[in-house]
């Protein structure tokens, strides 16, 4: 629902601020790294950067955690402090110093462009913090940062307008009341241990494992699940759940989490269980009704989270893989996320203090047990458009990093791009030594078809 504001303030819908209080667990902070073979022109990049901000005001505030929080327009905002170039050094870690790179949204803006230039060659590095968007949000930014870039008089007659609205309302306003069975949420006993072997930690020092696979390597792991009846998804979720269990060395018998993320941008204007929407959308009036579903920003936080449960003590890649399916297949069932959804929006516009404590309940819940929950966040595939600049800058890579949390959970992170597929953990660095995470990224590998 829209609230008005004044010129300077938008208001934080309840996802913007649980992501905001997640910054109690970790860094909330995502990266879009495209290697280009030339050099990108900086003063080209800073018009599209401010073309941007003009039509995603978001971009250009600071996150005010009021008792109903929002978002404030930074003035005078300089873009020269939203772009920046980094000469190479040549060592392996200058691309780690980007990613660890502080992104604040209380007191900057939460997007930030990097360039790491070296000789011809520029790696862009685009930070966004989590208040502000998710991965889907990240590449709408992308997708739109190129389009100016490569063509700005195109840019300018296409028909892209942000809603005022950045919540999930637009989304639930899909349902009528009563009208769906959201998914059956059962809360599970945490089973203490079920994390990543480390001591509890923080991710102020923090490092990225990333593994880039090859497209002959992608093509089996495609082949292979299409083989199952799979989906890529599936495959990795058991392959994961492969390797905590040989490092966690859990008791056969349990069911244990994995946590994953849903974009609930699947439900806006597509039929649900078969069939359409009673409240339709704003796109199309002839199906709303008495209710015009508003048509939310695509920068905004449109995700959400949710756990799948699998049983430990399964001897066989194949019986792991049959329990992925299983479990997916059970959680799709009936419209997956909705209770999330239904859950975080609550909070509503005016109530960060009860966002606040639900987060101080989780970080309790974690240490008193000692569990802490695995994330698996399979972005997929990077569209073309979020990485074509320019003909003359041709494409050598792009993936995207999520955020880290602190040990002992642990974020895998998964993009493909031209068939190449990116597998990234950020970790804690101070906690967890560099040679097991490693390690541990070297046994997902492994666990990969076509190893």
């Amino acid at each position: 629902m829209n609230h008005p504001r004044a010129a300077d303030r938008i208001s934080a819908p309840a996802m913007d601020q649980f992501n905001y209080a997640l910054r109690d667990i970790g860094e909330q902070t995502m990266h879009f790294v495209i290697a280009f073979d030339g050099q990108l022109d900086t003063s080209r990049l800073k018009n599209a950067c401010a073309a941007i901000l003009a039509v995603a005001p978001v971009l250009s505030c600071r996150f005010v955690p009021a008792p109903a929080p929002y978002w404030e327009r930074i003035t005078p905002l300089s873009l020269q402090d939203l772009i920046r170039v980094h000469p190479a050094t040549g060592s392996d870690d200058d691309l780690q110093a980007l990613l660890t790179l502080p992104c604040d949204p209380a007191t900057s803006p939460p997007v930030r462009l990097d360039i790491l230039r070296d000789k011809n060659r520029d790696t862009l590095c685009i930070t966004v913090h989590h208040a502000a968007m998710d991965a889907h949000g990240l590449i709408v930014y992308a997708e739109l940062l190129a389009g100016y870039y490569r063509d700005p008089g195109a840019w300018r007659k296409t028909a892209y307008s942000t809603c005022m609205d950045r919540s999930l309302a637009g989304i639930l306003l899909q349902f009528p009341l009563g009208g769906y069975v959201p998914e059956h949420v059962i809360p599970e006993p945490l089973h203490p241990g079920w994390a990543f072997p480390s001591p509890p930690g923080d991710c102020k020092e923090r490092a990225f494992a990333i593994r880039s696979l090859p497209p002959d390597r992608v093509a089996v792991i495609r082949s292979a699940a299409k083989a199952r009846e799979a989906t890529i998804n599936d495959v990795l979720l058991a392959v994961f759940f492969s390797a905590l269990c040989d490092y966690i060395h859990p008791e056969p018998g349990l069911l244990v989490p994995i946590m994953l993320s849903l974009d609930l941008r699947r439900y806006l204007n597509v039929p649900m269980n078969g069939k359409k929407s009673a409240t339709g959308s704003a796109e199309n009036p002839a199906l709303c009704g008495a209710i015009a579903a508003p048509e939310p920003d695509d920068i905004a936080n449109l995700s959400v989270a949710f756990n799948v449960m699998l049983p430990t003590g399964l001897q066989s890649p194949d019986a792991r893989i049959n329990a992925a399916m299983a479990a997916m297949r059970e959680h799709k069932a009936n419209n997956p996320g909705l209770a999330s959804a239904i859950d975080i929006e609550s909070f509503g516009y005016a109530n960060f203090t009860g966002i606040r404590e639900r987060v101080r309940m989780m970080i309790a819940d974690a240490a008193s047990t000692g569990a802490n929950t695995p994330f698996l966040g399979n972005i997929g595939i990077i569209p073309d458009a979020a990485t074509a600049f320019s003909r003359s800058l041709p494409v050598l890579d792009a993936f995207i990093t999520g955020i880290v949390i602190n040990p002992p959970a642990i974020a895998l992170g998964v993009t493909t791009f031209c068939n190449r597929m990116t597998l990234s953990i950020g970790y804690g660095s101070a906690a967890i030594p560099r040679a097991q995470m490693e390690g541990f990224m070297d046994t997902i590998v492994k666990y990969l078809p076509g190893s």
